[in-house]
């Protein structure tokens, strides 16, 4: 292997600028919490990521998945179109959100088991989805146009204006800081966002309806095939953590929290960023009609190659680590660490390269992959008699097998286009 050729990568390049900001804007979230934690109430910081849980959920169903369509078209305007479309979309549905609360605000509390004391947050749940949909958009367009710098920046400058905020609030013994927070981190990230996009070319100018229309309904696919099911896959990472709370313990849960959070959070600083370069690059081959399958299996040699080390180690020496780092009381998380480890080894390998299925507009395929996907890992409610390490093991095995035939799906995927275009070897 050509080390030159490595470090020259044009996607690996603009996967570590990418990693790095998200690092740093991590890093920024981590010494806020340090602060915060002393601040809020354990209380306070449990109806805000219920608070939160709601905003990731409302947010698949506001953008009704017409970000991921940005990078697609050839023609700036077109993407202009579906960056607005898709916001006033947004703006309706967070609309109807918002009635809807107002209106059924006590059956909300009740079903959600929602502290009453912090009731009136439910009001701006709306206005954290829409603001964080906004920037979604822009953050595609800047993607569009390979700008990863500017990202990373804005990744940044949202986590301190945030943090500030929150910590500011804290400080004078205010609970609404928290949701206050995420309303002025979203606000100065479409503002920044907004900036460096402009400075690429985006503009809502020389915009009509009917070219708007046109841009939703040239990609209507992916509301139609990713919205449901992204709520599902969403889902899907959630259940586990019901079941063992159902099935076993809230205490068994806290360690299948931790050992998941440890395992789940580096991964998805490479994982995320790798898929919003990787959209880009396929998007430009497709446009000049260059091969794909050659860049999907080199990314997968080189993420296989990088998870193996922290693979083996967290299987060999997952017990040891987790006592060291979080007392011994914790050993059972690197316990259950140990044998989910090959799973979320697979995950990390085959997640960044299914967004081939958008750059293919494949929707339909991924489509049923999701639902087949929630639908086994709903399976776990039949083994709730076996234990825990049974249980884990049995899961572990399912997403292993998933993601081998998500892999499978995708080389079929970019091999036949590969071929439709006349590029197959």
């Amino acid at each position: 292997m050509d080390i030159r050729k490595v470090l020259n990568n044009r996607i690996l390049k603009n996967v570590t600028l990418l990693v790095s900001g998200t690092a740093i804007a991590q890093v920024i979230l981590m010494l806020f919490q340090l602060v915060l934690r002393r601040l809020y109430s354990p209380e306070v910081f449990g109806a805000f990521s219920v608070y939160m849980s709601i905003v990731g959920i409302l947010v698949i169903l506001s953008t009704m998945r017409y970000e991921l369509a940005v990078v697609l078209p050839k023609d700036d305007r077109k993407a202009s179109g579906l960056v607005a479309g898709g916001i006033l979309i947004s703006l309706l549905i967070n609309l109807l959100v918002l009635i809807v609360t107002i209106i059924f605000k006590t059956y909300i509390i009740k079903w959600l088991d929602f502290p009453e004391k912090y009731g009136y947050w439910l009001y701006f749940v709306p206005l954290s989805t829409f603001l964080f949909s906004t920037y979604q958009f822009l953050n595609y367009w800047l993607t569009r146009n390979s700008a990863f710098k500017a990202i990373s920046i804005n990744k940044v400058f949202r986590r301190l204006s945030e943090g500030i905020v929150q910590s500011g609030f804290g400080v004078l013994k205010s609970a609404s800081g928290l949701f206050v927070g995420d309303i002025i981190g979203n606000t100065t990230n479409i503002a920044s966002g907004l900036y460096q996009a402009k400075r690429k070319g985006f503009t809502f100018r020389n915009l009509s309806w009917r070219k708007i229309k046109a841009s939703l309904k040239r990609y209507s696919s992916f509301p139609k095939y990713q919205t449901i099911p992204a709520v599902l896959n969403t889902a899907s990472m959630l259940l586990p953590v019901f079941f063992i709370n159902k099935f076993y313990s809230s205490d068994t849960a806290g360690y299948f929290d931790l050992s998941r959070q440890m395992l789940i959070v580096p991964i998805s600083f490479i994982t995320a960023s790798l898929s919003q370069v990787l959209l880009k690059e396929l998007s430009d081959k497709v446009k000049s009609n260059a091969k794909l399958s050659p860049s999907i299996l080199k990314t997968a040699m080189y993420l296989t190659i990088g998870i193996l080390p922290f693979m083996i180690v967290i299987m060999i020496w997952g017990e040891w680590i987790f006592s060291f780092f979080f007392s011994d009381i914790w050993s059972l998380s690197g316990k259950y660490s140990a044998i989910l480890a090959p799973a979320f080894a697979v995950q990390f390998i085959v997640s960044p390269l299914s967004i081939s299925f958008t750059v293919l507009e494949k929707l339909k395929v991924l489509a049923v992959w999701q639902i087949c996907y929630f639908g086994a890992v709903l399976s776990l409610i039949w083994i709730k008699f076996l234990p825990i390490t049974h249980f884990l093991a049995i899961y572990t095995g399912i997403n292993i097998l998933a993601y081998s035939i998500y892999f499978i799906l995708i080389i079929n995927c970019t091999r036949k286009y590969d071929k439709r275009t006349g590029n197959e070897s």
